[in-house]
Parts: C-alpha cells; structure tokens; sequence
C-alpha cells in the first residue's frame, strides 16, 4: 500500500501542470500578503509644519507612532479625549475631514484618535449618523461613561426577530469590554486572505478533478482494475493523495501568507478586539487574531469538503472535462448565489455546500463579522457555526461516496 501511495503521488505531482500550479500558488500567498501594504496611505506632519504623503511600509510605521497613545484598552477616558478633541475641531472648522479641514489639523488632531472616534461614533450617535456626518450636537463628553452599556443595549436589537436577539445576546455575552486595540493591523488584509483561500480552492479543484477520471478516458483504469491492488487500495492511494497534496500546500501557502501579513502590519495588532477593526457590532468575543485563524480554519475545512466532492465527481464522470465544469460549477455556486438573492432559503443553500465558506464578500470572514441566522424550526444556528458544521459532515460523506462509486463502477465492468 506504501509503494501503491508512493507511485500514485509521484504521478500526480510530477505532472509538468500540476507542480507548476502548486509553486504559483505558494509564490502567490508572498504576493497576496504584501499586496495590501500597498494601499495604506497617510499624511505626516513634520516639525516644521511641513506635510507629506505617506505610503506602504512608511505610512503603516508613521500610524502606529501616531496612534500609540491609544494602544490598549479602550476606557471612558480615552473616549472622553476624542469626542472632546473632535467638539473642538468641529467648532472652529465645522467639519474635522479634509478638504473643509486643514490636512495638518487632521493628520494632528483627528487622525491619532480616529478609530476611537469611529467607534464612538457607531455607538453613542443616533443609528442613521456616521463618523463623517456627525455635528458637535451628535455626541458628547459626558456620553463617554454610557459607551460599553448602550453598545450592549444596540447588539441586542441587531437580530431581526425575538430568537434572534437572544441568541445575539448569549454568543455577545463573551465579549471583553473594555474593548483592545493596538495600531497596524488592516482589514484589508484579513480581505486579502479569503482571496487567496478562494484562489487555492480553484487551484486544486483543477489539480483534483482528473485522478479518477483521466484514468476512465485513457482506458488505463481497466487494466489498474485488474492488478492485485486496483480495487480499494487503489482508490485509497488516490484519495490520500488529494487530500495530501492538498493539505501539504494549503499548511504551506497559508503559513507564508500569516508569516508575511504579521511581520509586515505587526503581531502586536493581533490583540486588538475585532470589534474595533471592522464594525463595531460585532458578534464574537474574538481578537484579530483570533479571527484571522478562525478564517483559516474555515477555510481549510471548506477546501477540503471541496476536494472531497471533487474526488466524488473524479470517480463518478467518465473524462476529465465534465469532472471539472461539475465541481467549478459547484464551488463557484455560493458566489453566485449570494449575488443572485440574499433570501433566506438561498443563504442555506449557499451555506450548505462544500465551499459555502469561501468566497469574496461571502466568504466566512463576512460571515463571521455579520449577524445572519438560519432557522431551523424553534432553532436558530449563527451562519458561521453553520457552514462549519456542513463542511464537517459533508467530508466523511463525499469520501465515502467516492469509494463507494468507485468500487461499484469496478464491479459493474
């Protein structure tokens, strides 16, 4: 079985497309990761009162400098200081954005505050005003102290319905208030991240979909049949060696990737709640960091349930072709699906195929930053669980669809 293994994963990997894929792939997680910095941009006021644009690498360093008196806990006195230095600038300009405001004024002023200010913003003002369209009359010092209790009260009311609300209020009930954050660490990474874990999934549904199939269309897999090992053990090794071939690359993609991102933007941007780095309303009691695996891991056992459809389809088609229209139909289904229809019945579905957590504004990371439920009789399941859950059943039952096919088809020839 050992040497059945060995001859099977040297054929697939040392196929000239295959091992060419595998290393774009690898190179492209070092690609994806740095990719971001590029888009960070700010402005840097020197002594002189001299102001200039800031980008990449720069502008991540001159953030952290700026924003590192609010590392930390997020207290009532840190968001005393920035309602109060936002009435300030509000009143002498009208505004606090450029171009209404001085950009030296900004960049001194409101850009070291900015996050708390946002955030203040979200949960103090009245739900239709935002940071940028808030006046002086919006919020106030003296709101500082009711911060943590009306973000509670307006998490509540977040659900659609009565359940809802309550299973918000027990899955919020975790959350660490005051709330942590420490400057560098972007969004836009975490966004980068459910690309890349896409990507990979097109990758190997392409690697994948011939290991049983391209054998059915050359006729080979009637002479494999007849060999000592080509009943069950055949199938074994090729499922081994999928499932190797995936896992191998996606431990090593996705380790440069978080290896990359964390030196670039900081690893000490890992404890900051999540709270402060997407929308305030935020469901889970979890760090950046926290959320960063937690998208991994999702992402892993989506793929994975992936490949294992794949490998169903592999065994079940008779050539290559149709193998792979099938399973990029299938996996690309949730994208499309969640650009279709945003219906209940449509999120299930989309939910409960094998690559329901990957995708773009679909993806798990938007899943696990939103507040969407499925409903199952008097049960409601947050959709982050759900997709878990899917993938965690559907991969025991497409492996054993695979054999199951296999061994029949062998027997029916």
């Amino acid at each position: 079985m050992g040497r059945l293994l060995y001859l099977e994963l040297k054929r697939v990997v040392t196929a000239r497309s295959v091992w060419i894929l595998l290393v774009i792939l690898i190179l492209l997680s070092a690609v994806l990761a740095y990719f971001p910095v590029s888009f960070e941009r700010t402005y840097r006021v020197d002594e002189q009162g001299n102001v200039s644009e800031l980008s990449g690498m720069d502008a991540i360093a001159y953030q952290k400098q700026i924003e590192k008196e609010n590392n930390g806990e997020i207290t009532e006195e840190k968001i005393r200081e920035a309602i109060l230095v936002f009435q300030e600038c509000y009143r002498e300009y009208g505004a606090v954005f450029p171009p209404d405001v001085p950009i030296e004024v900004y960049v001194q002023k409101i850009l070291p505050v900015y996050p708390i200010l946002k955030a203040a913003a979200h949960v103090l003002a009245r739900e239709e005003v935002s940071v940028y369209t808030m006046t002086d009359a919006d919020i106030v010092p003296d709101d500082a102290p009711k911060f943590y209790e009306r973000y509670q009260e307006r998490m509540a009311f977040k659900g659609k319905n009565e359940a809802e609300q309550e299973k918000i209020r027990e899955l919020n009930g975790g959350v660490k208030m005051p709330f942590t954050y420490n400057s560098g660490f972007s969004m836009t990474s975490l966004e980068y991240l459910s690309l890349y874990i896409l990507l990979m999934l097109l990758v190997f549904i392409v690697i994948i979909s011939p290991i049983f199939s391209a054998e059915y269309q050359t006729g080979a897999d009637s002479i494999l049949r007849c060999t000592r090992y080509g009943r069950i053990h055949l199938a074994a090794a090729k499922i081994v060696t999928a499932v190797l071939i995936f896992a191998v690359t996606f431990l090593i993609g996705i380790g440069s990737f978080l290896l990359i991102t964390n030196q670039v933007y900081g690893a000490e941007g890992l404890e900051t709640s999540v709270q402060m780095l997407w929308d305030i309303f935020v469901i889970p009691a979890l760090t950046v960091g926290q959320a960063q695996s937690a998208a991994v891991a999702a992402g892993f056992l989506s793929i994975f349930a992936a490949v294992c459809c794949t490998l169903f389809l592999s065994a079940r088609c008779r050539n290559v072709q149709d193998t792979l229209k099938i399973a990029l139909l299938i996996v690309l289904l949730p994208v499309i699906l969640y650009i279709v229809s945003d219906a209940e019945w449509v999120n299930v579905i989309r939910y409960l195929l094998p690559s329901g957590g990957v995708g773009l504004s679909n993806s798990f990371l938007y899943e696990l930053l939103g507040t969407d439920f499925v409903h199952a009789g008097q049960t409601v399941i947050w959709s982050p669980c759900f997709i878990i859950g899917a993938a965690l059943a559907e991969i025991p039952l497409f492996l054993a669809l695979t054999v199951r096919t296999y061994c029949r088809r062998e027997s029916t020839n």
